[in-house]
């Protein structure tokens, strides 16, 4: 062709196509980071216990110890599940710091008697002279 020419274009090899995971693992970090933040935990503080009524019932102004009892009679103490001999030690312990300490049931109304009697039991026999249990005010 007179007059006209062909242009052309250098052919460069780039090798082969490939995907950079650099630029991914970054926006896998930041998401990580995104939900680590953003996320809320549920505040744990065991089982919910139901208290009986009482009309004469008073808060208690001296040094105590807490044992909760649950339905299915287990036994807590500071948000930990204890056996019942492990009552009669720790007891005796809060005995032995200050002999004045009360000992405080915190029963659940739909626990049996049974267990109820075992748990006074165990606090009886360390040596804990005011064992009382908790409950609510008429409302």
């Amino acid at each position: 062709m007179i007059g006209q020419k062909q242009l052309q274009t250098p052919k460069l090899d780039c090798g082969n196509p490939e995907i950079t995971m650099a630029p991914l693992i970054d926006v896998v970090f930041l998401l990580l980071i995104f939900f680590m933040v953003t996320t809320v935990f549920p505040d744990n503080r065991g089982m919910e216990i139901e208290k009986p009524e009482s009309e004469f019932s008073e808060a208690l102004q001296m040094k105590r110890v807490l044992f909760e009892l649950f339905k299915d009679g287990s036994v807590m103490y500071k948000n930990k599940n204890i056996e019942l001999t492990d009552v009669t030690r720790l007891v005796k312990e809060q005995l032995a710091v200050a002999a004045d300490t009360a000992v405080m049931l915190k029963v659940d109304k739909d626990a049996t008697t049974q267990s109820l009697i075992s748990l006074m039991d165990a606090c009886k026999s360390a040596g804990a002279k005011r064992v009382g249990i908790a409950s609510e005010p008429v409302k």
